[in-house]
């Protein structure tokens, strides 16, 4: 089926085709990468591709420092710069200066491309590419990310580390989940007293073996977390490159043929790998999928080599005796698929102490979304906090329920999934109990704002009855806001997104 949500299919059906491949986290690693690649992707001669997490990242609102024209200015420089020849193989073909972007046509110095190749040359042009242009990659991007670093103070490396150097458990990943995966480590480090790490794989391609090789070494489970499945491959892609990373450092053992890798002596250098699967089609991840993995690694848990996080394949509890029939008829053919999905044994909230999480019930084509980012900008400019801000987009669109969700922090906020606890709930949706559940998640002393041009009596009869119960035992305040009478009274702008935008100012 079609779905233009969030995955890593598409990133890894470019595998292998001989673009360098890095994979930003957030935002200001979108940015900072694009032009950290873009610099390897010219000394190397070889194309780059940069990726981020669609809609998690491209459509989150979140602080970051744009790079300023200065600053691309002067990391980049411009086309026609001449340049020192960084490689021994480009030296044969250029001399020691060139063309920072070399000309495709050039009479000075001509060159051969797109040509159809037979049996005696093709091969050799294809052998030729590994010694003279890909193994001086990884070299090159890390000169560029050091000159980066003198620019910005801001570091990236081949991969991102988090608590590991002491860690005895492992995340390891690649995207926005690394962020909220570095936010679990914390919590179960202080509450469980699990001593977790994480990885980011910043540069899949090349992979950086040779540094992960030693951030692995004598970990006691290690779970590869991937936004994409392959069921008839042997391993997900993720999953096979750690796999031929910890055989070179076992092979580095008997004999050094692996230069730069680490080497595993002993068995218990050698960690446990767990595989998963996640977040599909943009599939919400809470923190107690990431706890579910890190158990599933423990001694005396079950210890599953693949599952899957935040899909069930059964129930625990069927909502009628008909569904309750086909969970058993399913579970007798396959009587091991429940255990293939992963639940943890906690969701924490994971906010930071003092943060406030909005959630927004709308409909499409309402001007939801272009409010919850104006309140967004709007909190972050007033307070200077921390924010994050995203619609969960579907492909309903204009007329059916649109959900919002936004927090604000004096500090980072490092989760980035749906909100399941809340301070507040807007409703410009006067039908809202009628398509979902408001009050869902809603703290305890909360405040629920919803559009209503209804006496409070009036509509306070007109709630359902668990609607009722919830507002009064969670002491939750109330506010009822005709924001279409005055839309209607204060606007000069007809448009319903300008008017209700306004009203809920």
């Amino acid at each position: 089926s079609l779905n233009v949500h969030c995955a890593h299919d598409d990133y890894h059906c470019a595998d292998d085709t001989g673009f360098i491949q890095v994979f930003a986290k957030n935002g200001q690693g979108a940015a900072d990468l694009n032009m950290l690649a873009r610099k390897t992707a010219e000394l190397a001669l070889t194309p780059a591709m940069v990726a981020q997490d669609g809609f998690l990242t491209t459509h989150l609102i979140e602080p970051m420092l744009v790079p300023e024209r200065e600053l691309v200015a002067e990391f980049l420089g411009d086309a026609d710069d001449i340049i020192d020849t960084p490689t021994p193989a480009q030296k044969l073909l250029y001399g020691p200066k060139r063309r920072r972007v070399p000309m495709t046509w050039d009479v000075d110095n001509p060159m051969q491309t797109g040509v159809v190749q037979n049996q005696d040359a093709y091969m050799q042009a294809v052998a030729a590419q590994r010694p003279y242009f890909f193994e001086h990659i990884p070299a090159l991007f890390d000169q560029c990310a050091a000159e980066f670093k003198a620019l910005t103070g801001r570091d990236y490396n081949r991969i991102d580390t988090y608590r590991c150097d002491d860690a005895d458990y492992l995340i390891l990943g690649q995207g926005s989940m690394t962020v909220q995966a570095a936010a679990v480590a914390d919590w179960l480090r202080d509450n469980r007293k699990i001593k977790v790490g994480v990885v980011n794989i910043t540069m899949y391609r090349p992979f950086p073996g040779d540094l992960l090789g030693h951030v692995l070494k004598g970990k006691k489970g290690v779970a590869v977390l991937e936004r994409t499945d392959q069921p008839l491959s042997e391993d997900l892609p993720l999953m096979r490159e750690v796999r031929s990373t910890i055989s070179k450092c076992a092979e580095n053992a008997r004999e050094e043929c692996y230069a730069d890798y680490a080497k595993y002596e002993q068995a218990k250098d050698m960690p446990t790998l767990y595989s998963g699967c996640y977040g599909l089609g943009s599939r919400d991840l809470q923190p107690e999928g990431l706890i579910a993995a890190v158990e599933n690694m423990l001694p005396g848990a079950t210890r599953r080599k693949f599952f899957y996080l935040s899909v069930d394949f059964v129930r625990d509890e069927s909502a009628n005796p008909k569904q309750e029939i086909r969970q058993q008829e399913l579970q007798a053919a396959y009587p091991s698929i429940k255990g293939m999905a992963l639940r943890g044994t906690e969701n924490p909230n994971l906010l930071p102490k003092g943060a406030i999480a909005v959630r927004m019930h709308s409909i499409g084509g309402w001007g939801a979304v272009t409010t919850g980012k104006n309140l967004a900008m709007t909190l972050f400019e007033l307070l200077g906090w921390d924010i994050k801000a995203n619609p969960k987009y579907g492909s309903e669109k204009k007329g059916q329920p649109t959900t919002y969700y936004l927090s604000a922090a004096p500090e980072p906020i490092r989760i980035n999934c749906e909100y399941t606890r809340v301070d507040v709930v807007m409703s410009p949706d006067p039908q809202v109990f009628s398509r979902a559940d408001p009050l869902a998640g809603l703290a305890t002393g909360g405040t629920f704002v919803v559009q209503s041009d209804r006496a409070p009596g009036e509509f306070w009869a007109s709630l359902p009855s668990t609607a009722r119960r919830a507002l009064r035992e969670r002491r939750v305040r109330v506010f009822l806001l005709d924001g279409f009478a005055i839309a209607r009274a204060e606007a000069s702008d007809s448009s319903l997104l300008h008017r209700l935008q306004g009203a809920a100012f």
